[in-house]
């Protein structure tokens, strides 16, 4: 069985919000490890440090809370009414991912101003 066509645009969006954001998520690391190596007692890169951590955390989960909802959409026999439960789960998904990928790219930026 297959998402149904509804859905997939939802699913596809939120993915790729996902994917986006923890790209950016790994770039930042990299340049903080770098940053870090010349500073490693300053708190302030620990604590963007942390946090970029952390919201890779965040997209993680909302990931796995993304691919359970798809998988149970799935499976044989699913009422209409719990297909748009799930939909509407997705879309709420959707509309969070975006605010962690923000407080990134501020961490990011806060960065590039210390660089």
């Amino acid at each position: 069985m297959s998402i149904p066509s509804e859905i997939r645009p939802l699913v596809d969006e939120l993915y790729e919000v996902l994917n986006d954001t923890d790209s950016q998520a790994t770039q930042g690391l990299f340049a903080l490890r770098r940053a870090m190596s010349l500073f490693p007692e300053n708190e302030i890169l620990m604590q963007y440090f942390s946090s970029i951590s952390n919201f890779q955390f965040c997209v993680a989960g909302t990931r796995l809370q993304a691919e359970n909802m798809v998988n149970n959409i799935l499976l044989a026999g699913v009422p209409d009414e719990d297909v748009q439960k799930a939909a509407d789960y997705l879309a709420a998904l959707l509309h969070i991912a975006p605010e962690s990928k923000m407080m990134i790219e501020k961490v990011i930026e806060k960065l590039e101003v210390l660089s």
